[in-house]
């Protein structure tokens, strides 16, 4: 709890004010606060609360005592003999802070120790807010203690002005001292003080003149003249005999401001920081801290500051070199503060230049003196500051990385981790305020910015209505998000639009565009796009924003670089986007990033096997880098990888936009790409308004290519009533689209879906009716396909001869088109079909290099059925270690895809091989499971084949079985 005396009477609980009741009560609580720790007498408390205390004042007193102890505590206030007694806590009472501090400075003022007797003093006198008890009613007795209170510290003021004149902060004081003298024209001794001043300053006529307004002032006022002191200072004014005060030239500034309350995290740079600056060496440490707006640099800089005190026994310099305002501290201001705070007198700080750094680093020389430098602007600004000994060091904070200092270490800090986040935020308002979940719900919203933190605590703190809740809640509407992280003079958009202001024009125009790129993170390239510039000037662009750490970079999985805002920067960029830049320019920057994309995708999707089956003409990509789509599609499945996000996030967009034949485009131009990466749920999201854009064109083609695809991810998740409908359309549409391939592969597909529901002659019809049709057509890509498909439909009829024959076709086809996917897929069928002719030796080669191609290509779920069919293979051949050995490696891969078929074939497959190794009830489990997929799933062949697994489990005994399993894929 905290009580305020000095100034308005305040009482606050965990930051929240208390509310006090009314003038008597208050005037009894500010009473007992004078006499805090001691016992009130109840007369002493009638004479400070009444003017004319009533005829039975205890009983009043008792009233008033009730209701304090109401509202502070019953423990707090209690009952003594003749009185009461409140009980404050050390820390608690601003009179009793400020009479330790005031003792303190004393005491250093006793032992010549000036700048920490300035140190404390300031500290003490910072607590007024006012004249004690500001606005309040009050007795004889009290107003009689108020007047105490401020010639008490008024003395202070004296005491505090006298050190500082010592340590030679002439020209500081007299603008101080001006307003002093106007509020107490009486006291002499802070005339005195003016008076020396002025005369330390170079200023002795207006020092003389300062003595003939006090002279007036006294004459008018009282008719006396001014004491002996004051006119013996005079004289020796007069006759210009007062030598300059020399100060010890072994001053130890302590200039670190106070710590930020319940510092959290950063130990690893702290630690780093400190092995630095605390070892041996020849050359200077200069560390410099950076990050975005309101991540902490301060914060960071003054706990390291504190850290690091003891290292530094010389002193602690500190300055705020306002480096985002509109006009930054000049270094000789800087220069010349350090100065005096060394010891120098302000008449014998040199002019501004060279000779004031000279001076600075003389100063310093043999000293050991942290130097911390905060808000830097720029190099030019830091450098004057620096000292020229090894044995000090410098830190300093910018928001600019400050690239063309030669530095020891830079330090680059981040939003603070969840759990470091989810600690600072417990700390600030306790962990029974906010829960582990909501906390966690605010840090993220709050992207683990410090200060978003603090501020979010400080409303907790001392807004009592407010919950953890209701916080979360507001965070969580991004329109609003930055209007709530406000509090007092703390506002993180304020602290960004410091950072912003900064930018130049150009700069600021990127900033805000940027902002508006699709995904959480964007190329170079896609910059270029949206600002309508060449990608060498857009890198030098993007490097001035992540030098002024409004943007952030970072390499990619394809190992390119990318970037990114900080959450609530990106908030912030995207509320200047809609403040600063007209609809048509967000609009035009929108269509061009959009080409760009759809341009590249194109690339990319006619680089993928089976890709590219559209024809179209994409947008043109100028970005003055010849050369640049080419390497970025060089490995088209990684460019892709890469992006996927942001192309999903587009073709929204062009949907949202209206812009359907450019939808029709992207959608046809991510379906290959889709479809080999099993990403079926995407690819229902993007075909899905891929196809109604189609319609609302007319266009049989795009129309054609959108059934198409949404009929083949409805077989691939089983969904076979569906594709079939759609592949129908599709079928009903493609004349009138006149694409003669995609006629073929919609015929293809329809036929394995025909196999995969048990009805094979249909299969075997559609699939000779594709091999008809591509006897017309060049195309040795789709024939092999097409040969692997109705391989795979003997391997089911059993046709073990006729499947071996198309397969082997299939296999050196794709080998002869450098097509290694469908190859392994080809060699996987005909390794099944060759153990199935009780060929193990070949078929075991043949699985093995399936299994090691989709390995090296990244295919997961190709690569499980590999090894499940490996599995079956030495379970044929008795090997059970190594049958379950490769089973489980199939169940693993086919857990971190979404084949839910493939994992059913797996589980039976383990389920037969717990069955020769004596483990029924484990087996039976293992089938059952896989059993209830294929019901749900429909897939007559599988489900047959899981009901003999499970036939044979039930009848078989826990001896060991040396019936052979038949294999099956």
């Amino acid at each position: 709890m905290e009580f305020r005396i000095l100034g308005p009477l305040e009482v606050r609980d965990r930051g929240a004010a208390v509310a006090l009741g009314g003038s008597r009560q208050r005037a009894v609580l500010a009473a007992l606060l004078l006499r805090a720790n001691q016992t009130a007498s109840v007369g002493y408390l009638a004479e400070a609360v009444w003017e004319t205390p009533p005829a039975t004042p205890a009983s009043n007193l008792r009233t008033y005592v009730a209701g304090l102890r109401q509202r502070l505590g019953t423990a707090r206030l209690s009952t003594r003999p003749g009185g009461y007694a409140l009980a404050v806590q050390a820390g608690e009472l601003d009179l009793l802070e400020f009479d330790r501090l005031s003792t303190i400075g004393d005491q250093a003022l006793r032992n010549g120790a000036f700048t920490a007797a300035a140190e404390s003093y300031d500290q003490a006198l910072r607590l007024w807010r006012g004249t004690a008890l500001e606005g309040h009613a009050a007795g004889p007795l009290l107003c009689a203690e108020l007047a105490r209170l401020e010639e008490q510290r008024l003395a202070v003021v004296e005491r505090y002005v006298e050190v500082r004149l010592r340590l030679g902060h002439h020209a500081d004081l007299v603008g101080d001292l001006r307003k002093l003298v106007a509020e107490q024209p009486l006291r002499e001794e802070l005339w005195a003080q003016l008076m020396l001043a002025l005369y330390r300053c170079g200023r002795r006529a207006d020092a003389l003149n300062a003595y003939q307004q006090v002279y007036s002032v006294l004459d008018t006022e009282l008719g006396v003249q001014p004491g002996q002191s004051l006119r013996e200072l005079h004289s020796r004014l007069l006759s210009d005999d007062l030598a300059p005060q020399r100060v010890p030239t072994d001053q130890r500034p302590r200039q670190l401001p106070p710590e930020a309350d319940h510092y959290t995290g950063r130990d690893a740079a702290l630690n780093e920081l400190f092995s630095l600056a605390t070892r041996e060496s020849a050359v200077l440490p200069i560390v410099t801290v950076t990050g975005c707006p309101g991540v902490g640099k301060t914060a960071f800089a003054i706990h390291a500051g504190h850290r690091l005190a003891e290292s530094f026994p010389h002193g602690q310099l500190f300055a705020d070199l306002r480096g985002a305002d509109p006009r930054p501290h000049s270094p000789d201001d800087v220069l010349a503060r350090f100065l005096r705070e060394l010891g120098v007198p302000g008449v014998d700080v040199p002019g501004p230049g060279e000779e004031r750094a000279s001076m600075f680093r003389d100063r310093l020389a043999g000293r050991r003196v942290l130097v911390v430098l905060d808000n830097a602007a720029s190099e030019d600004q830091v450098r004057p500051l620096l000292p020229g000994h090894a044995g000090c060091c410098v830190l300093i904070t910018s928001r600019s990385r400050l690239t063309g200092l030669d530095t020891s270490k830079r330090i680059r800090l981040d939003a603070l981790d969840p759990a470091d986040s989810v600690r600072l935020l417990g700390k600030l308002v306790g962990d029974d305020v906010a829960g582990r979940k909501t906390a966690k719900r605010i840090t993220a919203l709050c992207g683990g910015l410090p200060l978003a933190l603090r501020i979010v605590g400080m409303k907790l703190r001392s807004l009592p209505h407010l919950t953890a809740d209701a916080v979360a809640l507001r965070l969580a509407d991004e329109r609003h998000r930055l209007d709530e992280l406000v509090g007092g003079d703390r506002e993180v958009r304020a602290s960004f639009l410091l950072s912003y202001a900064s930018l130049d024009e150009a700069e600021q125009h990127a900033f805000r565009l940027l902002a508006l790129l699709p995904g959480p993170s964007f190329p170079a390239w896609a910059a270029a796009a949206a600002l309508e510039k060449d990608l060498f000037s857009t890198e030098r662009l993007l490097d001035r924003l992540v030098e002024a750490n409004l943007l952030e970079c970072a390499t990619g999985a394809a190992g390119r670089l990318r970037y990114h805002f900080h959450d609530l920067l990106h908030l912030f960029a995207e509320e200047k986007a809609q403040q600063d830049s007209p609809a048509p320019e967000r609009e035009q920057s929108q269509r061009r990033v959009l080409n760009a994309y759809l341009h590249i995708v194109r690339q990319a999707d006619i680089r993928l096997e089976f890709g590219g089956l559209t024809e179209f003409e994409p947008p043109a990509l100028d970005l003055g880098a010849p050369g640049l789509v080419g390497d970025l599609v060089a490995d088209a499945l990684a460019w892709l990888d890469e992006e996927h996000t942001c192309l999903l996030e587009v073709i929204d967009r062009a949907v949202h936009i209206g812009l359907d034949e450019l939808t029709c485009q992207f959608v046809a131009s991510m379906c290959a790409y889709l479809e080999l990466r099993s990403q079926w749920d995407a690819l229902v999201h993007v075909v899905e308004p891929g196809l109604a854009a189609a319609r609302r064109l007319g266009s049989a083609y795009w129309t054609a290519y959108a059934l198409f695809a949404r009929g083949l991810t409805a077989r691939e998740q089983r969904d076979f009533a569906l594709s079939e409908k759609l592949f129908r359309e599709c079928l009903d549409v493609l004349p009138a689209a006149g694409d003669a391939l995609l006629e073929v592969v919609t015929k293809l597909s329809v036929g394995v879906g025909h196999r995969l529901q048990g009805r094979l002659q249909a299969a075997a019809t559609c699939f000779a009716e594709c091999l008809d049709r591509l006897a017309t057509l060049d195309n040795p890509q789709w024939l092999a396909y097409t040969l692997r498909e109705l391989g795979v439909l003997h391997q089911y009829q059993e046709n073990w001869h006729e499947a071996e024959l198309c397969l082997r076709q299939a296999a050196d086809e794709f080998g002869r088109l450098g097509d290694r996917r469908w190859r392994a897929a080809s060699l996987l069928e005909l390794g099944i079909v060759r153990l199935e002719r009780g060929d193990r030796s070949d078929a075991l080669e043949m699985l093995t290099t399936s299994q090691q191609a989709f390995l090296d290509l990244g295919d997961r779920r190709r690569e499980a059925a590999s090894w499940r069919n490996l599995a079956f293979l030495h379970l044929d051949s008795g090997d059970l270690n190594q049958a379950y050995a490769c089973a489980v490696q199939s169940r693993e891969l086919f857990a971190l895809t979404l084949d839910e078929h493939g994992m059913a074939c797996t589980e039976v497959c383990l389920g037969d091989i717990h069955l020769e190794m004596g483990e029924r009830g484990q087996a039976q489990a293992l089938i059952r499971r896989g059993l209830a997929m294929f019901e749900t799933l429909g897939d007559p062949r599988w489900l047959s084949r899981a009901r003999r697994s499970l036939e044979h489990a039930t009848a078989t005994s826990t001896a060991e079985s040396t019936e052979t399993v038949v294999t099956a894929r």
